[in-house]
C-alpha cells in the first residue's frame, strides 16, 4: 500500500479494472501513500497561489479615471472614432486599429465595475471563450485586453444593422415566419456554444442583432457571452442577469445553466411574436412573476391566429421546472421546425454560396459533440479545474464522486468533500503545473465495512493547443482493484 506516486506505468497489469461503482459520496476515508512528502508545497516549487487582481494604482488612490474620447487610442492600437452605445457594464465605441486600418466594436467597462475582482475574472474568462467561438450566427471577438488609462476592452467585429430589442421598439412584433427564422439563427449559435460546454447566460433581444448579408438576406449574430450582465440585488443576494429573461432557479440562487438558456429563449420567442415582455413592473415584481405565474400564450395577445404550436413551444421552454422544458436546444429547434414546416418554411434548405461552409461547421459541430457525450459517459471520473481549485467542466462520474447533483457550474473543490479523501489535492495542482508534465498518485479510499479501493489520480496540465483550457488542469481518478 505503499507505491510512489509515478509508479503508475504498469496500470494494466494490476487486476481488476471495473469497480467505477465503488467511487460513490459514502467514501469518507483516504489514506494516501507514504511518499506524500515527496512533492513540496507550491511554495517550496516557486508557485504561489494566484493573488487576487487589485485595482489600477490610480482607482485606489482616488483618482478620477475619465472616459475615452474621440482620438484616444485604447490598447496602444485602437484609436476611438465613436460612440456606438452603452449598456450595464460600460460603452461601446467605434475604433480603427493603427496598423490595419481595419475599424472595430470596441466595449469598454465601467472602472467601477472592473475593479470588481469577480467581475475582472469573470470578463477574461468569457473573452476566452468567446474569442475561441467561430460561427455565422455569433458576434466574432477579436482582441481584449487592460489598458492602463481606461481599464478593461473588447473588441469585437463591427456589424452594421440593429438589435432585435430596437426593431420591436420601432417596428412591433414580428410576422411568425420572421419570428421563426430568428428564433431558428438564435438556436443555431446556441446549440454551437452548448456543444463546446458554453452556457450564454444572457440570452435576450437586446444580445439579438440584426445584419443584411451581401446576398440581402436576414443574418442574426448572438452578441455578449455573459459579458452586459451587472449585478442584480435580491433578498436573497446578487443575481446575474436580466430580471425579465431569468429562469426561476437561477432568482433563486443557481448558476446559469442550459436549461437556463433553455427558459431565456422562450421568453425572447415569447417578446417577438408580441413585442412585450411577459412581465414587468418593479424588480421584486418581475421576480415574483417568475418565479410563480406562468407565462401566457403568445396568441392571447395578437389579434391575428397563431399556430397553437407556437405557444406549446413557450409554454415548454418557460417551465417552472428545469426538467419540464425541453432537454436541450436540439429539442427545442425539434418542435420550431415542426412549426415552420406548418407555415411553409424550409428549414433543411442550404442558403446559396455556403453549403460548404455549412457542411464544415456541421461535421465539426458532430465532431465536438461526440467528443463531449464519450468525455460526460465515461465511467471514469474527470474534470478541467485551475489552480484554485473552481471546476469548470467535469463529467457525470466525478459529480458522483463528489456527490453532487445537476450542474457543474459553481463548484469549488475547497468547498466540497474532495480535500477529505485527498488533502494534497492542492499540492499536486501546482506540481503538475511546475514540471509542466502530468503527477500521477495513487490513493486508497474507504468504502466502509473494511474495503478499500486503490484509486489512480492523474492530474496534467492542459495543452498549449487547447482553446477553452489552456491555463488549466485536466483531472482524471481511475479505480485500479480493492485491496
Amino acid at each position: 500500500m505503499g507505491e510512489a506516486p509515478d509508479a503508475l506505468d504498469d496500470l494494466d497489469d494490476d487486476g481488476p479494472r471495473d469497480v467505477h461503482e465503488t467511487l460513490l459520496p459514502s467514501i469518507t476515508l483516504s489514506i494516501l501513500s507514504k511518499s506524500d512528502a515527496a512533492l513540496p508545497y507550491p511554495g517550496d516549487l516557486g508557485v504561489a497561489e494566484p493573488a487576487p487582481v487589485v485595482a489600477p494604482a490610480a482607482d485606489i488612490t482616488g483618482e478620477r479615471v475619465r472616459g475615452a474620447r474621440v482620438g484616444d487610442l485604447i490598447g496602444g492600437r485602437y484609436v476611438v472614432e465613436a460612440q456606438l452605445g452603452r449598456g450595464g457594464m460600460g460603452r461601446v465605441l467605434r475604433a480603427r486599429h493603427q496598423a490595419l486600418g481595419k475599424a472595430f466594436a470596441l466595449k469598454l467597462i465601467k472602472t467601477p465595475i472592473a475593479m470588481d475582482p469577480r467581475i475582472r475574472e469573470m470578463f477574461y474568462r468569457e473573452a476566452r471563450l468567446a474569442s475561441a467561438c467561430s460561427h455565422d450566427n455569433i458576434c466574432s471577438i477579436v482582441d481584449f485586453g487592460e489598458d492602463p488609462a481606461f481599464g478593461l476592452f473588447m473588441v469585437m467585429e463591427l456589424l452594421d444593422g440593429q438589435t432585435m430589442h430596437s426593431k420591436l421598439r420601432q417596428g412591433g412584433r414580428l410576422a411568425p415566419k420572421v419570428a421563426c427564422d430568428v428564433m431558428w439563427q438564435v438556436c443555431e449559435a446556441l446549440r454551437y456554444i452548448h456543444t463546446r460546454a458554453i452556457i450564454h447566460g444572457d440570452i435576450k433581444t437586446e444580445n439579438i442583432f440584426l445584419v443584411r448579408s451581401p446576398a440581402a438576406r436576414r443574418v442574426v449574430k448572438l452578441l455578449d457571452f455573459g459579458l452586459s450582465r451587472p449585478d442584480r440585488a435580491t433578498s436573497g443576494g446578487a443575481v446575474d442577469g436580466t430580471p425579465e429573461y431569468l429562469a426561476p432557479e437561477r432568482i433563486s440562487g443557481g448558476p446559469a445553466t442550459v436549461a437556463s438558456d433553455i427558459y431565456a429563449l422562450g421568453v425572447v420567442m415569447f417578446e417577438l411574436l408580441t413585442a412585450r415582455l411577459p412581465f414587468g413592473g418593479t424588480l421584486d415584481e418581475v421576480f415574483d412573476a417568475q418565479l410563480h405565474r406562468a407565462i401566457p400564450p403568445p396568441s392571447s395577445l395578437v389579434d391575428e391566429a397563431l399556430d397553437e404550436r407556437a405557444d406549446e413551444i413557450v409554454a415548454k421552454a418557460t417551465a417552472k421546472n428545469p426538467a419540464d422544458r425541453h432537454a436541450d436546444v436540439a429539442g427545442f429547434m425539434y418542435e420550431l421546425r415542426t412549426l415552420m414546416n406548418m407555415l411553409g418554411m424550409e428549414t433543411a434548405r442550404r442558403r446559396p454560396g455556403n453549403s460548404d461552409a455549412g457542411r464544415e461547421r456541421r461535421d465539426a459541430d458532430h465532431r465536438t459533440k461526440a467528443a463531449y457525450e464519450v468525455f460526460a459517459s465515461a465511467p471514469i471520473p474527470m474534470a478541467a479545474v485551475d489552480l484554485n481549485g473552481k471546476v469548470r467542466i467535469a463529467n457525470q462520474a466525478f459529480l458522483e464522486f463528489l456527490g453532487c447533483a445537476g450542474d457543474v457550474g459553481g463548484i469549488d473543490l475547497r468547498d466540497s468533500g474532495m480535500l477529505e479523501v485527498y488533502p494534497t489535492l492542492f499540492r499536486d495542482l501546482a506540481a503538475a503545473v511546475a514540471r509542466k508534465a502530468t503527477v500521477k498518485r495513487v490513493i486508497y479510499l474507504s468504502e466502509g465495512g473494511g474495503a478499500t479501493v486503490e484509486v489512480a489520480v492523474l492530474i496534467t496540465p492542459a495543452p498549449g493547443t487547447a482553446e477553452v483550457t489552456a491555463g488549466e488542469l485536466h483531472l482524471a481518478l481511475h479505480p485500479l482493484r480493492h485491496v
